[in-house]
Formats: C-alpha cells, structure tokens, sequence
C-alpha cells in the first residue's frame, strides 16, 4: 500500500481525560531504546523528513504520539524504555505509559515494532520488554536499524545473534540512511493492517 497522505493527529498520555477510544484506528506501534534512530525508521516509512521528531536528548518522547496514515490507520510512537541519562522516576514514568498503552489498545495494534541497533545487537533490556509485549499476545516485528555501520560479515553476525535469542521472531535489517528493507518493512506493516 503506497502513503499518500500522513500527518501528526494526536498525544495520549494517561492521565488525558480523554482518551480518544471512540477515534483509535488499527495501528502499528513502535517501542525502542535510546539511540536506535525510531525517529528517522519511522520517517523513512512516510517518506518525510521530519515529521517524527529527531533529539539528541534522552526522553525527548514522553507520551504516545500518534500518526494519521491515509486517513485509515494509526502509526504510533511510544516513549523509550531504556535510557541511560533519566532518573528513576522518569524512568518508571515511561515505563507506566508503555504498559497501560498496551493494554489499554491492545485490540487495536496488528503490529507492534521494536527497533534495535544492529550493532550494539538485543540487550537483556530488549528480551525483557519482548516477554512483556508478549504477554498482551500483540504481534511483534523487530527492526535492526543502522545496519549500513556494519560490513556484510558484521552484519551477518548480528542477525545470527538475533536469531539465537529470538529464534522465530521475524527480523529487517534496516538503514534509514541507505534506504535498506525499508519498503519490506512496510509492506510487513501494512500487510498486518489490512489483513486483520
């Protein structure tokens, strides 16, 4: 399916009065750690260059920003669940949102997408929070993002160790920049949204 039309729509946070149920379309759900470039996977999926905002500061993202495609379907963007530079406390806040999030709309996600650095390659920090999505039984895709860093061999390498501790767990080696598996990405996501 080619995006003809995308926009911001709207923020959600928990403690909104209102929470939008009777306008929540399907969606596509990206959850991330720090430093994996969501801002500019999902960018490179609409075609735009900044409609999803870039930072260089940790926790820039701290509600659920969601994206209007096509005038039928939701892409929507959740805080981080790891960073290294935040309290606690904020911590624990992004943490709070991500869970009520998931549950609040699990009905409504056909796909949800955890972005990774294929360099750094899944930390325990990612298992963890891929055992937690999987208690929702929300479909999941992973994103190995910034794979043009890595030589073939590197590359490869990551993969293999993705699917040592993922084993069955689709997986897209992406680049923004170079524009690798981006179109299969998206096929994969909008294939999720019309089928289901």
């Amino acid at each position: 399916m080619k995006i003809t039309q995308v926009s911001y729509d709207k923020t959600i946070a928990i403690q909104n009065n209102e929470i939008f149920l009777d306008n929540i379309k399907k969606q596509v759900v990206f959850v991330w750690r720090s430093n994996v470039w969501k801002s500019s996977l999902m960018n490179a999926i609409f075609g735009t260059k900044d409609l999803v905002k870039t930072s260089s500061k940790p926790g820039k993202t701290r509600q659920a920003n969601l994206f209007l495609v096509n005038n039928k379907f939701h892409f929507v963007d959740l805080p981080g669940y790891w960073f290294a530079k935040v309290s606690q406390e904020q911590k624990q806040v992004f943490d709070n949102l991500i869970s009520w999030y998931l549950e609040e709309f699990k009905f409504y996600i056909k796909k949800l997408v955890i972005v990774l650095d294929s360099k750094i390659g899944p930390t325990q920090t990612d298992i963890d929070m891929f055992n937690f999505i999987q208690s929702f039984q929300i479909p999941v895709v992973f994103a190995l993002n910034k794979i043009d860093k890595l030589g073939n061999n590197d590359a490869n390498l990551s993969k293999a160790h993705f699917e040592e501790l993922f084993f069955g767990q689709q997986a897209f080696m992406t680049s923004t920049t170079k524009k690798i598996w981006i179109r299969e990405l998206s096929i994969e996501l909008f294939d999720s949204l019309t089928k289901n």
